[in-house]
């Protein structure tokens, strides 16, 4: 097996967010060391799984009766995983998912357990654990963690000026580390223009096509990209929520804009259906499902909620033709992006200087639990994104459009982490063989 270089991995995760949390990790380590690590390489994938991005469902320790089940999981997929690649790797990554609530920390810790505990049976030497993206919980697997500014608390912050050891392993960072940047997202813009020309003739796709023709030709223009629930209940993204977007969106086009509405994952579908109706009845407000649909009856379940089954799967499986339009739909000129306060994806778009906007009014988020959301708001606006009500009275009252707002840029603290990660990996392999 080639030793000579650093090789990453991680286990292959269902939630386009936090994957490309991962992949910005390891495209970041490639960078530094020079490894050039094929990413498909970089994952442990389930069994029934041939692809890192056809995961549909999370896997982690709370799902599991007991942490010897889980563990014998773990140990098949990376036996299936060292049979097909030639070298060892030498950091294992992981991300923090905020959407498991009130066990994410443990299921990350016990992920890392798992993964040191099969380099010991297996003697495959050393590995060094980290996550991206956590709150600073005293794991006893992780050995470094990154913890953006948000995510602390007062009481946290107390906590690691107390506990030094805890300290030694946290990297503080503003914002998220992301795979996001603005060269990428004009790559995806310019594919999303061949698909519409490609497209132009197809005749299932016709009245969602003309729409983006009308929605082009728009001189001002706004995207809403939507977050959702999650497995808890300190999140609630309902129909009044999407009531008061949708209504937002009616008073936008009176001044010339043009509307799209994209979900994501964790958009309730009764959510997704309510907006796909409403946008039918409006020649200039767009919805367009980015949510993947459930492939059988089986899949239908409580549990699958980040799978898209409701009341127009026929006109869903049509949308496919098209792709997942984020975020190459924020390429036109004059866009905005408005995020819902529940996710992170803020970060990104402040990261890569586009005009960015975030909603929280009408959305209920839980601030003894999901402090996070309401602090990262804090963090952003005014000073990288602007919230979106008063962008709103701003664009009807004053005849403002996104390209009048321009934000500081938020730095993304992606290198930091890489540099920080290997001068860590370093020091830990020094203290533990003495050289």
């Amino acid at each position: 097996m080639n030793t000579n270089k650093i090789y990453a991995f991680s286990l292959a995760v269902a939630d386009i967010g936090y994957r490309n949390q991962i992949l910005a990790a390891f495209h970041a380590i490639n960078e530094l060391t020079g490894t050039n690590q094929p990413i498909e390489t970089a994952f442990i994938l389930p069994l029934d799984v041939k692809n890192y991005t056809d995961v549909k469902k999370p896997i982690n320790f709370a799902q599991y009766k007991s942490y010897a089940a889980f563990k014998n999981d773990i140990f098949k997929m990376l036996d299936a995983y060292f049979a097909r690649i030639d070298f060892i790797p030498q950091i294992f990554i992981t991300s923090y998912n905020q959407s498991e609530s009130l066990k994410a920390g443990e299921n990350t810790d016990m992920l890392c357990r798992a993964i040191k505990e099969y380099y010991k049976t297996h003697q495959l030497g050393f590995v060094f654990t980290s996550v991206v993206t956590s709150k600073p919980h005293d794991y006893k697997y992780v050995d470094f963690i990154n913890v953006p500014k948000h995510i602390l608390t007062f009481a946290s912050r107390i906590r690691l000026l107390q506990n030094k050891k805890l300290r030694k392993k946290v990297l503080i960072t503003v914002g998220t580390i992301n795979n996001f940047t603005k060269k990428n997202m004009l790559a995806k813009f310019e594919e999303l223009q061949q698909k519409l020309e490609d497209l132009k003739d197809d005749v299932d796709l016709k009245e969602h096509l003309d729409k983006f023709q009308r929605y082009i030709l728009k001189p001002k223009k706004v995207v809403f990209c939507l977050g959702g629930r999650v497995e808890g209940n300190e999140i609630i993204f309902d129909i009044d929520y999407a009531q008061k977007l949708f209504s937002d969106a009616q008073r936008l086009t009176k001044y010339n804009y043009g509307i799209v509405f994209v979900n994501g994952p964790r958009t309730p579908s009764q959510v997704s259906d309510y907006l796909f109706e409403q946008a039918q009845k409006s020649p200039d407000i767009i919805f367009h499902n980015s949510k993947r649909l459930a492939l059988s009856d089986e899949e239908k379940t409580p549990e699958n909620w980040r799978l898209y089954f409701g009341r127009h799967e026929p006109e869903f499986k049509i949308h496919q033709k098209l792709g997942n339009i984020y975020p190459g739909i924020l390429g036109f000129d004059n866009t905005l992006v408005v995020h819902s306060m529940d996710t992170y994806s803020s970060c990104e778009t402040a990261n890569a200087a586009i005009p960015t906007a975030i909603s929280y009014r009408g959305l209920y988020v839980d601030p003894n639990i999901r402090y996070d959301c309401h602090n990262l708001y804090k963090l952003l606006c005014p000073k990288y994104a602007i919230d979106w009500d008063d962008f709103l009275n701003l664009a009807c009252n004053m005849n403002m459009g996104p390209q009048d707002f321009n934000p500081l840029i938020l730095s993304n603290p992606l290198r930091v982490y890489a540099e920080t990660l290997i001068n860590k990996l370093s020091q830990s392999k020094k203290n533990q063989y003495g050289k």
